[in-house]
Formats: structure tokens, sequence, C-alpha cells
């Protein structure tokens, strides 16, 4: 939009500066005229881009809401009533605690695949309601994995405050991701949690000692391209390597909102064309109204 805005200036002065020019009454008119057709097509160019974007964004938002609903929906809902029957048929309070817990999961991964699927079809809040980084989130989260058997040392430092809502979410997400990670690719192994709070950025890692052969070397999964992309919305810097046999997977987040890209307020291709061309036209026509002028 301040593209688009900012072309109809562009043109709208230029059309001022011709007409004080001396002109004679027809080449006035023309550029009058042609300064008022640029700007309808701009316009009409510019929404007709935008209604065809989000029509494709609509079209993709539900594709990919019908196939999580009904490919892992689906299997999510078997395993839940699998992780019941389990519960059900345990005799050894010990091993039905254990099955308790891996129904209670499922069934928590079950209320996100529907909050997601109800955002993707439209039916849910658009904004991203995923955890927020605080000290009491982060002792909740360490615990549970605590509770699976995971060892974890969660280790807090500096004076907690407030984070903007994508850092913060971005920041619990690379916990969770991170220690996730160190579970399946090492599996028995410590982790080591950190969150150092200082006054103008969070810093977030998770380190853990590589199994073998068998730990990642860099960001090669989905989730931790998924956690790139958080990093960049967020203003955010991820890191991930091995280093003396262990891997860290760290980032590092401003504490004060920072300015957003404004790439998605430039005009499309095309329309930036036009009015590239527009300018040409009506600097080329500059002599000749002053010619015009002139003999008038």
């Amino acid at each position: 939009m301040r593209g688009l805005l900012a072309t109809i200036a562009v043109v709208l002065a230029e059309f001022t500066v011709l007409a004080a020019v001396p002109a004679g009454p027809v080449p006035a008119g023309i550029l009058a005229l042609l300064a008022a057709a640029v700007v309808v097509a701009l316009w009409q160019r510019y929404r007709r881009s935008i209604r065809e974007r989000e029509a494709a964004v609509h079209r993709e938002r539900l594709r990919l809401a019908r196939d999580m609903h009904d490919r892992i929906g689906r299997r999510l809902g078997l395993a839940a009533l699998q992780a019941a029957a389990l519960e059900v048929r345990e005799t050894d309070p010990e091993r039905r605690a254990e099955a308790r817990q891996v129904g209670d999961t499922v069934r928590a991964a079950v209320e996100d695949l529907h909050g997601l699927v109800a955002v993707l079809r439209g039916d849910g809040p658009p904004a991203d309601t995923g955890p927020l980084l605080d000290p009491a989130a982060v002792a909740a989260l360490a615990a549970q994995f605590v509770e699976a058997g995971v060892a974890v040392e969660l280790r807090q430092s500096g004076e907690p405050g407030p984070v903007p809502a994508a850092g913060a979410r971005a920041a619990y997400a690379v916990l969770e991701e991170g220690m996730a990670n160190a579970a399946k690719h090492a599996p028995g192994r410590p982790i080591t949690a950190t969150v150092t709070w200082e006054d103008d950025a969070l810093l977030v890692a998770v380190e853990n000692e590589v199994a073998g052969s068998a730990g990642p070397a860099g960001p090669g999964g989905h989730g931790l391209v998924g956690l790139r992309e958080r990093m960049d919305a967020a203003g955010g810097l991820l890191d991930c390597r091995v280093e003396d046999g262990r891997f860290r997977l760290s980032a590092m987040l401003p504490r004060t909102a920072t300015r957003a890209s404004l790439a998605g307020a430039l005009l499309p291709r095309p329309v930036r064309a036009a009015a590239f061309a527009t300018v040409v036209v009506l600097l080329a026509m500059l002599p000749l109204t002053t010619v015009a002028g002139v003999q008038g």
C-alpha cells in the first residue's frame, strides 16, 4: 500500500510540475487524462494482485488443513485410543501412570492439531497462540521432559522482563525443539538448557552430548528450518553446531520489537514497471509541452 501511494504521489507531483510550465490547452489536457488513467490503472492492478494473492493463500491453507486433519489427525486419534486402552489393561501402578502420561501427551497433541486446523480454515484466531517463554513456562517444559525420563539440567539467569510475543514464542520453540531433538538423537544423555535474560537480549540454548555419529551436525530437519523462520520473523539469530563432542542449539532474540520488513509493502513487479514507464513518458512529454507553450 505504501508503494502504491508513493507511486501515485510521484505521478501527481510530476503533473503539477508540468502544469506549471507554460503550455497550450491540448498538452495540458492530455497530461491530466494520462495522470488520471495511470492512477486508476495502478490502483486496479494493485487491488487485483492483492485479491489473487489472498485467494491463492486461502486455497493453500484449506489444502493444508485438509491434509493435516485427514492424515495426522486420524493417526493421533488412533494413538490416543491405544494409549487409553493400554492404561486400562495395565495392572502395575507405575506402568499405568506411564501409559496415562503417554495418553495425555497424545491428547494434547490432538487438541493442538485441531486448533491449527481451525486457524488454517479461518475458524480460529489468526494470531499465533503458541506458548510464551517465561521462567514458569521454562520450568514446566523442563519438568515434562524430566517426567518422561530425560535428565534435564535447567539454568536460568538474569532479570526476567518483557519480550515481544513473537520472540517469546520463538525462544520457547527453540527450547522445546532442542530438548526433543536431544532426547531423540542422544537418548539417555543429559541435557543442559540455559536461559539468560540480558538487558537488551534473550539468550536460550540447549546442549547435549553427541551419541557417537548419530547426532545432527547442523540444521537439516524441518524442525530446525521452522526455527530459523521463527527467528527471522522475530528478528533473532539461530545457531546450531557440534563442538568437542557436544551438540549445541542456541538463539539470541531482541527484547524490544524490531522494525518489520517493508518487502510486503512494495508493489508487484508489473505495477512498478508500469509506474516507471509512465514517469519516462511524462518526462519525455515535458519538452513538447514547453515548446507548445512557447508557440502559444
